[in-house]
């Protein structure tokens, strides 16, 4: 009989004792040794069971108040925290919380640090973990100067060294390019056919594993398993469920018909004129001189690219090209050499000459990771604290009213009480996305609007942002690693590589 490497059987977990359960009467069997996927529309609780399948709740947090769980044949509870992260690791959704260190070479020698590795072998095994996933070059480089794909590889170095026989990824490919994909996929399966581990991964994305995965789980509400399926064969023939939970199987955006937006651009919104931005930021007021920075010192070099008022506009390219800097260089965030120049309705603007009330009453941005934006302690104020600036004179409870109305747009009403905090990676994304839209700038800046999200849920956001568009011309820039939704929705493309920008041409 095949050993398991993880049994869960009747497993109840609720965040409060007197709360709905996340999870309810759950049970699975992964299989060791192997790759198994977990499957499921956002919120319907697989990280929550990601963090109660390797111990980190109920411990840190919440009741578990049914069920057992085993590693290799041992009951859970019977392992202390040093005897588990022998058996299981694992990687958030969001990498930023792992981080205790400064650079990657210090996490790494801090992880050695806890699982007693003697001084004198710390160099190499950090050096021998960081080659491995691809990360020798940033070892030293300070973690919070990486981008989402690089802080992500990050963490699996770490997760590398720790040699666990178990490793548990919380969407592992949600801030990666498809060539990234296609790398770390490589060392996934080579790190089970090879060295026996077994790979337990979170993802709302089926292409990813097909080919690879020994074994897909389809999870709905509370958890529970809905079906199984071990061969691209019978995933094709869940299809169906796939759909009826939202959640992406292979070819579902070529099959999803996007209609053309009906109204014409108003000319450009955003150039970019001889645009260089550095790798290293520097202070906003300082004026650099182009000697200081150049080549290899640089994310771009003298980019040149305008961006129509009114239409999506979505910028791909390899994770840690620049994306999200450019991004933070449009919001003022970052120096720059060359001229950028925004449509406002005072006008057109050169961006230096922009106070920051012009500035941000202008754009507006949702970050790749929401926590980062939240304002409040209510989902539902949230999107009031947005919809305020844009609607002075309205009441409170006009702006409430408005607030449900947009939350509902996204099947967030439910969580109008909630605080940001408590909702899964995917809900805080439309959240976020949400707040910013009720503000009513005119440029939208989206840094990886879908990733997290089920497709169901994806869908949702990214037609709520395409009406508002098409309604209020808004002018929307989004960085993407999904070809799929870029050809879905965006009326232009852009490429970023090799320290350029290339605007992308459909073939005739």
């Amino acid at each position: 009989m095949e050993q398991s490497a993880i049994s869960c059987r009747n497993v109840t977990f609720r965040y409060f004792e007197t709360s709905k359960p996340i999870l309810e009467q759950v049970s699975l069997e992964l299989p060791a040794g192997k790759i198994s996927v977990l499957m499921g529309s956002s919120g319907c609780g697989k990280s929550t069971l990601a963090a109660v399948l390797c111990g980190l709740l109920p411990e840190n947090g919440g009741f578990l108040s049914e069920g057992t769980i085993a590693l290799f044949g041992t009951p859970l509870k019977q392992l202390s925290p040093v005897e588990r992260a022998k058996e299981i690791s694992m990687m958030f959704q969001n990498p930023d919380l792992q981080f205790c260190m400064q650079t990657l070479r210090k996490e790494l020698y801090f992880c050695m640090e806890n699982i007693s590795i003697p001084r004198e072998q710390m160099k190499s095994r950090a050096e021998e973990a960081a080659r491995a996933i691809g990360m020798e070059e940033l070892l030293d480089r300070p973690l919070h100067t990486l981008s989402g794909g690089e802080k992500q590889r990050a963490v699996l170095a770490c997760i590398y060294l720790l040699d666990a026989k178990c490793i548990l990824l919380d969407e592992p490919f949600a801030n990666l390019d498809p060539a990234s994909v296609q790398e770390l996929m490589m060392l996934l399966r080579r790190l089970c056919r090879e060295q026996g581990k077994t790979i337990v991964a979170i993802d709302h994305m089926a292409d990813h594993w097909m080919g690879t995965a020994d074994h897909f789980l389809l999870l709905g509400e509370g958890g529970k398993v809905l079906c199984q399926a071990n061969t691209a064969a019978e995933v094709e023939q869940a299809k169906e469920q796939f759909r009826q939970q939202g959640v992406a199987y292979p070819g579902i955006w070529k099959e999803t018909h996007i209609p053309p937006l009906e109204h014409d651009s108003k000319g450009n919104c955003i150039s970019l004129q001889g645009l260089t931005m550095p790798k290293v930021p520097q202070k906003r007021k300082k004026r650099w001189k182009q000697p200081e920075v150049s080549g290899e010192q640089t994310l771009l070099d003298a980019g040149e690219a305008v961006f129509p008022a009114g239409r999506i506009t979505a910028i791909l390219g390899h994770s840690g090209c620049g994306k999200t800097s450019l991004l933070m260089t449009l919001l003022g965030q970052r120096n720059y050499l060359g001229k950028i120049e925004i449509e406002t309705k005072q006008g057109r603007r050169d961006l230096r000459d922009m106070r920051p009330a012009e500035h941000f009453g202008t754009i507006g941005i949702a970050f790749q990771n929401p926590e980062n934006q939240f304002v409040t302690q209510n989902v539902a104020e949230e999107v009031v604290d947005g919809l305020r600036s844009r609607y002075p004179k309205k009441t409170p409870e006009e702006l409430k009213t408005l607030a449900l109305e947009l939350l509902d747009s996204c099947g967030l009403r439910k969580y109008q009480k909630y605080s940001p905090y408590m909702l899964s990676q995917g809900q805080q994304r439309r959240l976020a996305v949400l707040a910013v839209l009720a503000g009513g700038q005119q440029v939208l800046l989206l840094d990886e609007p879908t990733y997290g999200q089920d497709y169901r849920s994806a869908r949702a956001l990214m037609d709520q942002v395409r009406e508002q568009v098409e309604r209020d011309g808004l002018t929307v820039l989004m960085t993407t690693h999904d070809r799929g939704l870029a050809e879905a929705y965006a009326d232009v493309r852009y490429q970023m590589h090799d320290r350029c920008l290339e605007r992308e041409v459909d073939p005739a």
